[in-house]
């Protein structure tokens, strides 16, 4: 493999500033709470809750529904999925990742209306769509990325440098991939931090932000204007990335899993390991 040529600013991880995040509200007695997404049309969040070890299939797994000041409207909105993780919404629909399966909710019937099946994917774990639609998810233990694409669910990508994508973003016409490390340990620690890819899609070609470059055991990514959010899910450290310098603007408990957001620099934080989900307000 080539080696990478990585910069970054020598003011990388200075300190966040004076005045850091504000918590705004927190929602608990969750179960496991690995994803938040949020309604475009900022009414609602849409949790993922596993409810129970991460790849186990055991149809207790569901779907919370709160508003966005953290009011719960259902704890169990929708019900029977296994280990549902990432998720994304566009165009009335909410796509979730749940294993072996990608699941097809309309938001406005609250009921499941498409799964499609992948079954060589190991644990598939986050979801981003695209502006033409497509919908790409990332498959943690199987080290690929599938794509629905024309009622059509495939494996689409993989690569050496890739042994573990996790969060998956679209921004900018192209695909962010968050690794989650190399070398995975049977409790989910790496050998080597993960780094954050801009993946082309047009061109298939993979190259590390310099931001990003051996960043953490990377979970979600959120795009809030011209800055980058990243989790660490075994320290339990949020990374903002901007102006190319990275900075640690969180630090809280392990377990921080796939991040959302909504704009107007609110982070929502699902603490799969205390079963809650904090509000975060971030600073300039």
């Amino acid at each position: 493999m080539a080696a990478l040529s990585i910069s970054v600013a020598w003011s990388a991880f200075t300190p966040a500033e004076t005045a850091g995040p504000v918590p705004l509200w927190q929602v608990n007695n969750l179960d496991q709470p690995e994803s938040v997404a949020a309604d475009p049309h900022g009414r609602y969040l849409y949790i993922s809750n596993i409810n129970g070890q991460p790849k186990e299939m055991n149809g207790k797994g569901y779907i919370s529904r709160v508003t966005v000041d953290g009011q719960v409207v259902n704890r169990k909105w929708l019900k029977g999925f296994d280990a549902p993780k990432g998720m994304a919404i566009a165009e009335g629909r909410l796509y979730v990742a749940d294993m072996q399966t990608l699941h097809v909710i309309d938001l406005q019937q609250g009921k499941v209306i498409k799964h499609y099946r992948a079954p060589k994917a190991k644990m598939l774990n986050d979801v981003t769509v695209a502006e033409n639609g497509a919908v790409y998810v990332s498959d943690l233990l199987g080290g690929a990325l599938y794509r629905l694409h024309q009622a059509s669910f495939q494996h689409w990508f993989s690569h050496p440098q890739l042994p573990h994508p996790n969060g998956v973003l679209w921004h900018e016409g192209e695909l962010l991939v968050a690794n989650w490390g190399e070398g995975m340990n049977n409790d989910f620690s790496t050998q080597t931090p993960g780094t954050l890819y801009r993946l082309s899609i047009q061109s298939e070609t993979l190259t590390p932000l310099a931001t990003g470059y051996q960043l953490g055991n990377l979970d979600g990514i959120v795009a809030d204007g011209n800055r980058l959010y990243a989790s660490d899910w075994i320290s339990g450290e949020l990374y903002r990335l901007e102006n190319n310098e990275r900075r640690k603007v969180l630090q809280l408990q392990a377990g921080l899993a796939d991040i959302g957001g909504s704009g107007n620099r609110v982070i929502y934080a699902p603490m799969m390991m205390d079963d809650q989900v904090v509000a975060w307000k971030m600073p300039l």
